[in-house]
């Protein structure tokens, strides 16, 4: 059995916007994330601020990688 591994690559965060509650989520025109959570905290405050009106919600993107390997003479 070829032996396989999977390791956590990364953890980012991102801001989602709406202007009201019945409205979808919207992701940042750029994709800015952020790998501090602590940062990602304080960028989440700052938005807040500089749009009141509008509902934020900090988001987690999780990214795994597995490796494996792959057979020289696959069968089809």
């Amino acid at each position: 059995m070829p032996h396989r591994t999977t390791d956590q690559a990364s953890v980012t965060y991102f801001i989602q916007s709406r202007p009201a509650p019945s409205a979808p989520w919207q992701d940042p025109g750029l994709p800015v994330t952020v790998a501090s959570l602590d940062k990602a905290l304080e960028q989440l405050a700052v938005r807040r601020e500089r749009q009141p009106t509008w509902e934020h919600r900090l988001m987690q993107r999780t990214i795994t990688v597995t490796d494996e390997p792959v057979p020289e003479n696959p069968s089809r």
